[in-house]
């Protein structure tokens, strides 16, 4: 509508109708060339004015929007009323055999089932993704994942995967890694929403902090040899404290009732085919509770991409986050066929319940398993402007490969003028020559996006190391 506005308004001014024309036979004849540059500068005059009115009529009309961006394979398009057409679920089939052109140019050229070219702009962050396609790439792990996305939006921004053996999909997108510590966010959830416990309840335990043996389990949480609190029980993963938890406190249908209130045993709803993460129960075994309360095993499993909406979710206040990795489907007639759904879903835990949790993932990234990925973070130009928290986790898979995990989510401190809230998770296995870990990544990761947003303004030298600029 707006197009054809505007050309009806340049044909009026161009096409011999009005004062143009008149110009036009006038300027060619003598008699009248006393009055060419009255007749000139009306002309014009006409002329702008006509534009001007036929460019406000078609503004008017509503906002539009440059679908291709910087992209030259793509015609510039008009965007109309929206065709609400397709569902994550087609979409998640039709994108499918095209995750490897998630690229720089975060534009896809699909096709869909009847046959129809349709171009699909993702939430993709053309200069974390590629950064993150290196760095897993570069890891010289057997596999290695990292995403990051908007905690509040859910819209990821680097969706990463590599297997050193290949293989189909994408391994940000795979259950296979057991999600060791990093359950413990679902324990710690249920053991403050339903137990009455807080950050700094009181708890006991005997024997290590990293191991998990029944004789360290008989006693009720608030006796044992050693005392912690639950922050920094959370923070340096002790996991007789957790197993304990789960014997004593929780339960199997707690266990099983948060689990899946946090996703586990749930599709995921996303724009790739994604596989479910799995929590069970087998009995109600002392051992085996503490085991999964603990994630002192092998059968609980995650994706990648939901050990990130696990992040989000206590960030966030506690509502689920529902991942997006899609802002729009058009055709080149401008007909609109999905448009991007994401954000906050249902509720979690209660927002007190997240605070907590939000407290205790800060002091796993100051003080406990994860202060050494994050060593130095108050000096570094960037780190230090944000607020972190994490969680980690590692065990060894069924093949003997060491599985580590980091969950995170970071935002500015108060006073910065940006608000971007991130939700990040990275998983590495191990093999014998691993160049990196899973919180090196997520740091990376987080650097990267908040460089230039945060802070004194920094560029990159060659090395990737931040370097800040002149005052001056």
């Amino acid at each position: 509508f707006v197009s054809l506005r505007f050309r009806r308004t340049i044909h009026f001014i161009i096409s011999g109708h009005g004062i143009m024309s008149d110009y036009l036979y006038i300027s060619g004849r003598g008699r009248r060339r006393k009055n060419r540059s009255r007749r000139l500068a009306i002309a014009f005059l006409a002329g702008f004015i006509a534009l001007s009115v036929g460019l406000l009529a078609g503004l008017s009309s509503g906002h539009t929007a440059d679908r291709t961006g910087s992209d030259p394979a793509l015609p510039a398009l008009e965007p109309v009323a929206a065709i609400p057409e397709l569902k994550k679920k087609d979409l998640a089939q039709m994108i499918a055999p095209h995750q490897s052109e998630i690229d720089v140019r975060g534009v896809l050229d699909i096709s869909s089932p009847d046959g129809r070219r349709l171009f699909v702009r993702t939430t993709i962050d053309p200069e974390i993704q590629g950064r993150a396609e290196r760095w897993v790439r570069s890891s010289l792990a057997h596999q290695a994942a990292l995403v990051v996305m908007k905690a509040d939006s859910g819209e990821v921004l680097a969706l990463a995967g590599y297997r050193a053996k290949g293989g189909e999909g994408n391994a940000a997108l795979d259950n296979s890694f057991p999600a060791a510590s990093i359950f413990k966010i679902v324990t710690a959830a249920a053991a403050v929403e339903t137990a009455d416990y807080s950050a700094e309840s009181k708890l006991a335990y005997d024997g290590g902090k990293y191991n998990l043996y029944k004789k360290s389990l008989s006693r009720e949480p608030n006796r044992g040899v050693h005392q912690a609190t639950l922050e920094t029980s959370f923070a340096e993963s002790i996991n007789t404290v957790f197993g304990k938890l789960g014997i004593f406190s929780l339960g199997s249908e707690e266990l099983i009732n948060f689990a899946e209130r946090f996703g586990f045993n749930h599709e995921i709803e996303f724009e790739l085919p994604v596989e479910a993460s799995v929590f069970s129960v087998s009995d109600d075994e002392p051992f085996h509770l503490a085991e999964l309360a603990s994630g002192y095993n092998r059968v609980t499993k995650v994706s990648p991409l939901h050990g990130a909406m696990m992040a989000a979710s206590v960030v966030s206040g506690g509502r689920l986050v529902e991942p997006t990795l899609v802002k729009e489907v058009f055709d080149l007639d401008n007909n609109f066929y999905y448009q991007g759904e994401g954000g906050l879903g249902r509720r979690v835990v209660s927002e007190d319940t997240a605070e907590e949790l939000t407290r205790m993932m800060r002091l796993a990234v100051e003080k406990g398993t994860g202060r050494k990925g994050f060593s130095g973070a108050g000096k570094d130009p960037v780190l230090s402007k944000l607020l972190i928290g994490g969680k980690s986790g590692s065990i060894n898979n069924d093949e003997g490969q060491r599985v580590d995990w980091f969950v995170a989510w970071a935002q500015p401190k108060e006073g910065e003028e940006c608000t971007d809230t991130l939700a990040l998770s990275a998983v590495v296995v191990h093999g014998g020559g691993s160049a990196t870990n899973s919180q090196k990544l997520i740091r990376h990761a987080i650097v990267a996006y908040y460089k230039d947003k945060v802070g004194p303004k920094s560029t990159r030298s060659a090395s990737g190391q931040a370097v800040a600029r002149s005052g001056s």
